[in-house]
């Protein structure tokens, strides 16, 4: 009872401290509780949604046709099937009377999805309501008639058939596990699809069959069922069980919560920064209250406990307090979430995460609070190293709460380790050369004198402070001038870009094809032949097992990809503008081997290469139609894929490839023309040709850029406030402090001006500093940063630097100012009343 009795008297003794305490720890822990709640949240509603999303129980995709032989093969090795769909989608130019566009064709069964379904503005519903479009009917959504320009009834022109628009889709289960990105899907009949005639030999599609199970299977059981059958099935076939749907929406959400867990940690640590400096402080100042208890007989223990439970008190209402806050915006907060990820979920409270927070902000009280009060009730001063391993145990929770808050892999581990280093580099350093600055004479300005005084007195503060501003600087720089790079990489050279890609033309009909587009005001560049094959062996050994001996360490869904050996190939004898040879050397000339009894020279991309563990040299065997190929890689060469002109992973020698059946990928170069013309005239003319707007595409992808970039930046000035705020309560808190130094000087004779000054130059000097080296740090960490991801695409923002390098310290001056105002005018016999 005593205990819990000094613990109430320490609360109501210091409200002042125990406000600043309690704001400053809500501002460090409410992003992370705010982004662990909904992402909690958001996969527990995932969880028992992940079949709706994938539609069946087991789902195999695969580029190429399935045969009938592979079919009763998986068939064999599954539980008891009680129904079975076989999809198909590719891709198509669809024409309206004034607009031509990109679209996805999805083949449409009857009962299909098994789980899940379709939802029209009519409000039907299929597969409920046992709706199927008919043979010249279409089901299409809203964006599709905007990007076309129609309304429901008219109709559209897809390959060489004409279809009406019957259906609106309002809402679609399988949205959201889409592959075809910026591609607006349209939902056609069997019949309907071949009446296009766009599947010919060497078109471009994905093969689908989807399998729903007599026996009810969870989850974890269903992907147990596609782990095994992934063992025993044709590589070039991909397995997908319920959590893999559920993985890949995922996967976009950890795109953005990956960066804001990164945010939040940095709002975290600089919070934590501020409560070691104000419970350290507090602490110092009670000092006396310690040693008075210690010798009424209150034993070590006892008084151990007694400051535990304070702090303990102060972070238990600070974690109510975000709670609470949780809890209330949570309905408010929750739809904005929804429109991010596309996907509709509840946010449920569950008592297990508070559970967890709970302890994780106890565990926190105990190692800051027992490093920080153990030094105190010790006879004699403890030493630096001890002090540094007594904070061991905290250190390392931090480490794992930042390797638990971030969704990718030891990417919050090694960002916590990075910033702790540099915290711990900027207070190590610091205090050195604080220490080694024993100022103890006077210059010929007063306030200049005191104001360095002051810094090097009151070490803890004046570090604090730094550090806190130089994070907040360094990300007020890096940032922006990153997101810039990135807009510089994508927008420069735009005029040299190509206008169209064209893909799926054949080789007979690239020379009418050159010639119409010319006489339209365009060029035909950049032809390229595409050839599928497979890659078999790499050194002799299984391309899979070869993969996961030598290439990336990648997680099971992209191990999945890269399962798959289909590849596209393609020849020639010279290098792009875009491309480099890294290693290795040239094509030695055309290939003129007739029984392929002599290895082909093959150029393999660097990324690719990387990824599958191909090094220079290697030998690599290729199936290309049931013909096997053997190739040597001659050399290893980077593409500029941001140019935007068609390129392959592998390029195989000229002369080798000519006789293969294949098509052709081109592009349409910018031009004096009317391109939706130029849309409309080449898809009647050429019916199974694909053409994708690249600017608009390009435009598309530059604006999601944009947009994302601007998401970042706002949310990056939330632990910059954050930062800010903690730096202002530091100052208020040390200057309250100094309050009784202030009158003192007062008492004898010197001027408010002159007191006033001192505090002026003293933060000043502190936050100038800082601001100098944050920027010179956050401008060299944004240039290799876009050297590294944008290939030397760097955008210096002095306009931006400036701005920042006079706001920081402006307005730390203008809060010093009006706080040191505030305390100046006070009488001197307030320090007698004390």
């Amino acid at each position: 009872m005593l205990v819990l009795e000094l613990v109430l008297k320490a609360l109501l003794r210091s409200k002042f401290f125990s406000l600043i305490f309690i704001l400053n720890f809500c501002l460090a822990i409410v992003a992370l509780v705010f982004l662990q709640f909904f992402k909690g949240s958001i996969d527990a509603s995932l969880e028992s949604e992940a079949k709706r999303l994938l539609g069946a129980d087991i789902v195999i995709t695969s580029r190429f046709p399935i045969s009938d032989q592979q079919k009763e093969s998986i068939k064999n090795q599954l539980p008891e099937v009680k129904r079975f769909d076989e999809g198909i989608s590719t891709v198509s130019m669809v024409a309206s009377k004034t607009r031509s566009r990109l679209m996805e064709l999805v083949k449409i069964n009857e009962g299909y999805p098994y789980y899940g379904g379709l939802v029209f503005k009519d409000k039907s519903t299929y597969p409920d309501a046992n709706l199927l479009p008919k043979q010249n009917e279409i089901w299409v959504y809203q964006e599709v008639l905007d990007l076309l320009g129609s309304t429901l009834g008219e109709t559209l022109q897809i390959g060489k058939e004409s279809f009406v628009i019957a259906k609106i889709i309002e809402k679609d289960s399988l949205k959201s596990v889409s592959f075809s990105g910026f591609i607006p899907k349209i939902y056609i009949s069997e019949t309907g699809l071949e009446k296009t005639e766009l599947l010919q030999f060497g078109s471009t599609a994905r093969y689908k069959l989807s399998y729903l199970f007599h026996e009810e299977f969870d989850n974890d059981a269903l992907e147990k069922i596609e782990n095994t059958l992934e063992e025993n099935v044709d590589q070039n076939l991909n397995v997908l069980s319920p959590n893999d749907g559920k993985d890949r929406l995922l996967r976009v959400l950890n795109v953005i919560t990956d960066f804001l867990s990164l945010v939040s940690l940095v709002s975290f640590f600089l919070g934590l920064v501020g409560v070691i400096y104000l419970y350290s402080g507090y602490l110092r100042n009670h000092q006396k209250d310690i040693t008075v208890l210690s010798d009424l007989g209150l034993s070590k223990q006892k008084l151990v406990l007694t400051t535990l439970l304070h702090l303990f008190a102060l972070i238990a209402i600070s974690s109510i307090l975000v709670f609470l806050l949780v809890v209330l915006s949570a309905q408010f907060i929750g739809p904005l979430v929804a429109k991010i990820v596309d996907f509709d979920f509840d946010f449920s409270l569950e008592y297990a995460f508070f559970l967890k927070a709970s302890l994780a902000l106890l565990l926190l009280s105990l190692t800051v609070g027992l490093p920080l009060i153990l030094p105190l009730l010790q006879s004699q001063k403890q030493h630096f190293f001890r002090t540094v391993l007594s904070f061991t145990p905290f250190l390392g929770l931090l480490l794992l709460l930042a390797h638990g808050v971030t969704p990718s892999k030891n990417v919050g581990f090694f960002f916590a380790v990075a910033l702790l280093l540099v915290i711990l580099v900027l207070f190590g350093v610091g205090s050195f050369m604080l220490k080694k600055m024993d100022f103890s004479g006077h210059l010929k300005n007063l306030s200049f004198s005191l104001a360095i005084k002051n810094i090097i007195r009151q070490k803890k503060t004046s570090l604090s402070l730094f550090v806190a501003i130089f994070l907040c600087t360094t990300l007020f720089s890096l940032i922006p001038q990153v997101g810039a790079s990135l807009s510089t990489a994508l927008t420069q050279s735009v005029d040299e870009r190509p206008r169209f890609f064209v893909l799926d033309a054949k080789e007979e009909q690239i020379k009418d094809l050159a010639a119409h587009v010319r006489d339209m005001g365009g060029r035909l560049e950049n032809v390229s032949p595409m050839i599928r094959g497979r890659i078999v062996k790499v050194n002799d050994v299984d391309f899979a097992e070869h993969t996961q001996a030598h290439g990336d360490k990648k997680n099971k869904a992209e191990k999945n990809e890269l399962r798959n050996r289909a590849v596209n190939l393609s020849y020639r004898s010279t290098l792009k503008e875009s491309e480099k040879i890294v290693k290795g050397r040239a094509f030695s000339g055309i290939y003129t081997s007739e029984d392929f009894s002599k290895p082909i020279e093959v150029s393999v991309e660097q990324g690719y290469a990387n990824q599958r563990g191909i090094a220079l040299g290697d030998r690599l065997v290729f199936d290309v139609l049931g013909l096997e190929l053997e190739a040597n890689v001659v050399n290893i060469r980077s593409v500029e894929w941001a140019e935007f002109v068609p390129n392959f992973f592998l390029i195989l020698q000229e002369g080798a490839l000519e006789d293969a059946p294949k098509t052709i990928l081109a592009t349409i170069s910018r031009g004096d023309y009317d391109a939706q013309q130029m849309v409309i005239k080449l898809s009647e003319l050429f019916p199974s040709l694909t053409l994708i707007d690249v600017k608009n595409l390009f435009e598309s992808f530059a604006n999601l850029v944009k947009n994302a970039t601007t998401i970042t930046d706002k949310m990056s000035l939330y632990s910059i406030i954050v930062g800010l705020l903690m730096s202002f309560i530091i100052i208020q808190y040390q200057m309250n402090l100094q309050k009784n130094n202030m009158l003192r000087l007062k008492m004898i004779g010197v001027k408010n001006n002159t007191i006033r000054n001192s505090f002026l130059m003293e933060f000043g000097l502190i936050s100038l500093s800082a601001s100098v080296l944050g920027i010179i740090l956050g401008s060299v960490s944004s240039y290799f940063i876009s050297m590294f991801l944008f290939e030397s695409h760097w955008d210096f923002r002095p306009d931006v630097l400036l701005l920042y390098f006079f706001f920081i310290p402006v307005l730390t001056l203008l809060i010093v100012s009006f706080f040191t105002s505030k305390m100046i005018h006070q009488k001197e016999n307030v320090l007698f009343g004390e």
